[in-house]
């Protein structure tokens, strides 16, 4: 690559260039225009005593003189540029190899061809967008599926508002969410809009965001009797005349929403104008307004677009016959828009009525311009006929976010009313999965294959078989499919022990890419789709000039998860694991904390200046957002040191020297602070020079509790699990096993989050692929059936992995052979699970000697945990991961020719239940995958059901992993990483262990041959009340002020007794007769959250002991 021209001499000013400099600046008007005349002259009398001969030569000379010039400076930049291709040429995937170990900075990395991702110029030629190099075909509009009419550009003055002409622009763009709310039809709601705060208590706005779920709804035309007109209502404001109606509406939605200044008058004055004139919803609602002429009259809006030929009618506002007058009572669909003349009650929209996108968002859907429905059917992208395919929400909405070109699309002018648009549509698109699983599991039911063989044997009710709803793994952002992540993370450790660097990338808002794509007047936190696009091409770029190029070292495996910050900025978690660790003398070549020497490297040391400086906070910015308690939480800033150290357990102790000892400094202009190496985030000097953004890079091969970094990685985005309970006291009980209602996923959704899942783009990827292998008693898989296919799945058992692993190694052909030298979770790597469901021979990858005809892969198996408790399950898993080619269920159960009757005995036999060994390999594994907590808890069941002989040497010898949680949950309060484990830790640990062994047998742990912990009832509370002091008050109160008023007047008379009893201090023994399943499910509930606010611990264990009365 070229290097960087210095230009030392450039701008050079010599002695007598300074002497006329100052001769020039000290002469005054009359002389400087005296001087020009005299030149003027000069050069006329020059020109005169010249013939037109020499006139011709010397223009002739001057023609020539420029030629040559302009040949030379051509031909320069020609070889500059040769020479530069030449050196790119040159610079091959093998020069990449191991390149920063050997960073050198005059090289310009960020131009290479490799880590550019072009332009947005790439058009799709079905739909015309816009698209980078790499980014997928289908995005835009499967390509040419998906043909939707665009939203129209709006009139004047709408238009002129939003692309900044308009003198009054700055102040509607805004507060255009207040403008939009000023016209919608409905009233937007959320379980809550969440305000992004930072740390130190700091409120920013820079995103949209929601947490739980989105819902509209619509009241009726004309507001009851001595009340203000609202949202739809306004729209039928009357007057005197026209001038005073108009009046009355500006005046209402003024008021409603504080907008008092006459520019906002003036806005909503013409806006209001614009909507009556042009917005189709609102001509049919006033066209069928004078046909209801008594209260009990409705409007209905059909859900669904009504078929038609013509191509242009698919995409139109409603016309008169997509809606009716009513009589209310008369029946109408669900998802229907029944909008009554004079009601109290407020109808919730269906987020799947086509309407539901123009009676919230009037200023984008200006005409009425239909939204998504579930009878949109694709295209065909040759001739354009429709397919029996619907088009989904998701591609439906994507279609909608796309730039294209020579077009204006309105929605990306919005600022923050497109943010709050992009969270609503990407929740309706989570709302339409969910429906999909639950009324799929409303006739698909799981169960153990043999439970449903003894179901129809004895000719029972196949209804009340698997009567379960399931949040699957499939789901993204679900619990089921974070834990899987987590594992398969796991597993990589387990394979090829520690990742070697743990890298955090986060998007710059500055990058060229995204600023040549803003519109006039934006920055980047108007444009979530530009940010998302744009830093999804970066990463992938990242990750292969990594994984590919292999900068650092040939690479074995990788992952990464996709998150958002608060200020709404995507950033990435990598784990990189690398074929040569890296060694402890080599960090300093990879790792940098220092701030880079100006002089050698300017361009790296802005980047650094700019992206890698913490803060600065503590005493030089106390209200850093990072700051809690008066201190920071990233630990800043760091001691000088002046060589790296690296620890025993965490990360290394990068070095970071001094002004006095060679380190750098800087003043930050922000600030106004002196900067220096003690601020530095750790960096990788390639990395940064060639991304030019935050990348924090660490390496982590010295942390012992790895399993907590890849937590970190693969946990997701923010949610809070909450439960859904029947607030109806006469209701049917919840089922039990309805995952999806009992233990929903409330998630904290943002806008910035919404448009990259819009897209459809992956928030975790790794490689290689992890396979999960099932374990499952004979006849024990699990099967999926309806009420009409049970009995043809009782008769032919469903294939899994490991009932066709038997079927592999019973083959008799050379696979065969081969599987049989096979453990379970090796096969993977031979073996593909193909859709046929069976294990096909691998035709790609590098050829086994052994078995001509078959091919290794990277691809890694994942045998299924399983819990002690289901016994023989438990030795059925021991033995397959350490049996190889196994031949059926019983052939596994044959150690040395004889059949043993269980699999615990062939455990046994073999030799894998000898002096405990079994159980410390399962605490050894669960070390690397499960937290403290968990290893607790699977200890504590192999006590209290296993009866290990040497418990107490278990205990010694995975203590550490049994308390490492309790650990870091001390040095993260004491914000010190040089605590170790202390004998109060371990004691901590095994008083949880005890009451968990009391919970499950009712037995302390000396029962089973270890020493008892040292309770001190003064120092440690029970169980109990532990327990009672973690309720949130918060949430509680909730509960009550919903559920109180739901009491009847029993109940009441119970609730205000015991109540005042609470409130005056006095205590008491309160005693009633109910119906049992009344007084648990309701009253209980309702005053139980009072008392936890009154007296905090004491009431509620004595109501807890009276529950149980009943």
């Amino acid at each position: 690559m070229p290097k960087r021209r210095k230009g030392a001499n450039l701008s050079r000013r010599t002695t007598n260039s300074t002497v006329m400099r100052d001769i020039r600046a000290r002469r005054s008007g009359e002389q400087i225009q005296q001087n020009n005349t005299d030149v003027r002259a000069s050069m006329a009398q020059l020109r005169e005593s010249l013939s037109q001969e020499a006139r011709d030569e010397r223009n002739q000379q001057r023609q020539l003189e420029r030629r040559e010039t302009r040949r030379f400076i051509v031909n320069r930049r020609r070889g500059i540029g040769q020479q530069r291709q030449q050196l790119l040429r040159a610079f091959t995937s093998d020069s990449f190899l191991r390149l920063a170990f050997q960073y050198e900075p005059d090289f310009e990395y960020y131009a290479h061809s490799k880590v550019v991702i072009g332009s947005l110029d790439k058009e799709c030629p079905h739909c015309h967008a816009l698209k980078f190099k790499n980014e997928p075909v289908g995005m835009c509009c499967s390509s040419g599926k998906v043909q939707l009419t665009e939203i129209e550009t709006p009139p004047e003055p709408l238009h002129g508002l939003l692309i900044g002409t308009d003198p009054d622009s700055s102040l509607f763009l805004k507060s255009i969410r207040t403008f939009n709310s000023c016209f919608q039809m409905t009233s937007f709601g959320a379980t809550e809009i969440v305000n992004n705060i930072a740390a130190n208590g700091q409120q920013f706005n820079s995103t949209f965001k929601i947490k739980g779920q989105i819902y509209h709804k619509v009241g009726s035309l004309l507001p009851m009797p001595n009340e203000s007109h609202k949202f739809l209502q306004i729209y039928f404001m009357g007057g005197e005349d026209s001038q005073r109606a108009l009046a009355n509406r500006v005046d209402a939605r003024c008021d409603y929403h504080n907008l008092n200044s006459p520019f906002a008058r003036r806005i909503v004055t013409d806006l209001d104008a614009l909507l009556n004139e042009h917005n189709e919803l609102l001509k049919l609602f006033k066209s069928h307004m004078h046909k209801l002429q008594i209260d009990n009259h409705a409007i209905v809006i059909n859900p669904d677009r009504t078929p038609a030929g013509e191509h242009v009618r698919r995409f139109n506002a409603p016309v008169v016959d997509d809606v009716a007058g009513i009589m209310v009572g008369d029946r109408t669909a669900t998802r229907q828009i029944v909008i009554r003349r004079r009601n109290n009650n407020l109808q919730f929209i269906s987020d799947t009525h086509r309407s539901y996108d123009a009676l919230q968002y009037p200023l984008i859907f200006w005409k009425g311009q239909d939204g998504y429905c579930v009878n949109i059917k694709q295209r065909d992208p040759v001739t354009g006929a429709e397919t029996n395919k619907n088009v989904s929400s998701k591609d439906f909405y994507s279609y909608r976010l796309m730039i294209r070109s020579g077009r204006d699309n309105i929605i990306l002018r919005c600022r923050e009313l497109s943010q709050q648009f992009m969270v609503d549509m990407y929740v309706k698109i989570e709302s339409e999965r969910l429906r999909y699983l639950r009324y799929n599991q409303q006739k698909l039911r799981a169960e153990e294959y043999i439970h449903l063989r003894d179901a129809i044997a004895k000719n029972a009710d196949t209804a009340e078989i698997g009567n379960s709803v399931i949040l699957p793994s499939s789901y993204v952002g679900s619990p089921r499919h974070m834990q899987e992540y987590i594992q398969d993370a796991m597993t990589f450790v387990l394979e090829y022990g520690r990742p070697c660097l743990f890298i955090t990338f986060t998007c710059n808002p500055k990058w060229q890419e995204i600023t040549s794509l803003l519109l006039p007047g934006q920055n980047a936190i108007h444009r979530h789709d530009i940010t998302a696009r744009v830093f999804k091409q970066k990463l992938k770029s990242l990750i292969s000039f990594i994984t590919k190029l292999h900068v650092f070292g040939p690479t074995r495996c990788w992952m990464y998860s996709v998150e958002w910050q608060k200020r709404g900025l995507p950033h990435a978690h990598i784990l990189i694991w690398f074929v040569d660790k890296i060694r402890a003398e080599d960090i300093d070549s990879l790792i940098s904390a220092e701030i880079p020497d100006p002089s050698t490297d300017q361009l790296l040391f802005d980047i650094v200046a700019t992206n890698m400086i913490h803060g600065p906070c503590g005493i030089l910015n106390r209200s850093s957002p990072c700051m809690v308690d008066g201190k920071c939480t990233k630990r800043f800033p760091k001691d000088f040191i002046s060589d790296t150290v690296t620890h025993i357990d965490g990360y290394p102790m990068y070095r970071r020297r001094s002004t006095e000892n060679g380190g750098q400094s800087f003043i930050k202009t922000i600030s106004n602070a002196d900067i220096d190496n003690r601020w530095v985030v750790p960096y990788s000097p390639l990395l940064s020079k060639t991304f030019n953004a935050h990348i924090n890079v660490e390496s982590c091969s010295s942390v012992k509790s790895i399993k907590y970094i890849c937590k970190y990685v693969n946990k997701g985005s923010d949610m809070a699990v909450f439960r859904i309970e029947n607030t109806n006291v006469n209701a049917p009980e919840l089922n039990e096993n309805d995952e999806i209602t009992n233990y929903q996923i409330g998630r904290y959704i943002s806008s910035n989050e919404a448009v990259w899942r819009i897209f459809g783009f992956q928030i975790h990827e790794r490689d290689p692929a992890v396979i999960h292998l099932a374990v499952h008693l004979e006849n024990g898989q699990r099967v999926y059936f309806t009420d009409d296919t049970a009995l043809d799945r009782a008769i032919n058992p469903p294939k899994t992995t490991l009932t066709e692993f038997f079927e592999l190694c019973n083959r008799a052909d050379a696979f065969g052979a081969f599987a049989q030298t096979l453990l379970y979770s090796e096969v993977p790597r031979y073996f593909t699970w193909a859709q046929s469901k069976k294990w096909m021979p691998r035709k790609k990858g590098t050829p086994v000697d052994a078995c001509p005809g078959l091919f290794k892969s990277n691809n890694l198996g994942r045998v299924y945990t399983v819990n002690p408790r289901q016994t023989e399950c438990f030795y059925l898993r021991l033995l397959l991961v350490n049996v190889t080619g196994p031949l059926s269920f019983q052939d596994i159960r044959k150690v040395d020719g004889q059949q043993y009757p269980t699999y615990k005995d062939a455990c046994l036999a073999l030799g894998l239940l000898e002096d405990d060994n079994q159980w410390d390999s399962m605490l050894a594994e669960a070390a690397l995958n499960c937290t403290g907590t968990q290893i607790r808890l699977l200890f504590a069941i192999v006590l209290t059901t296993c009866f290990p002989a040497r418990a107490q040497m278990l205990w010694d010898n995975h203590k550490d992993s049994m308390t490492d949680d309790i650990l870091y949950r001390y040095r993260t309060r004491y914000n010190d990483l040089t605590i170790s484990f202390s004998d109060a830790m371990y004691n901590e640990s095994l008083i949880a262990i005890e009451d968990l062994c009391i919970a499950i047998a009712n037995l302390p742990i000396s029962h089973f041959g270890m020493s008892s912990p040292n309770q001190n009832a003064s120092d440690l509370p029970n169980t109990d009340m532990n327990r009672e002091l973690q309720y949130n008050t918060v949430e509680m109160a909730g509960i009550v002020s919903r559920n109180v008023p739901l009491l009847n007047d029993e109940q009441k008379i119970i609730y205000d007794r015991i109540m005042l009893a609470v409130s005056a201090g006095q205590g008491g023994f309160f005693f009633w007769m109910h119906q049992v399943e009344l007084a648990k499910r309701s009253l209980f509930r309702y005053f139980l959250p009072r008392y936890d606010q009154k007296m905090a611990s004491h009431w509620p264990l004595h109501l807890l002991a009276l529950q149980q009365l009943y």
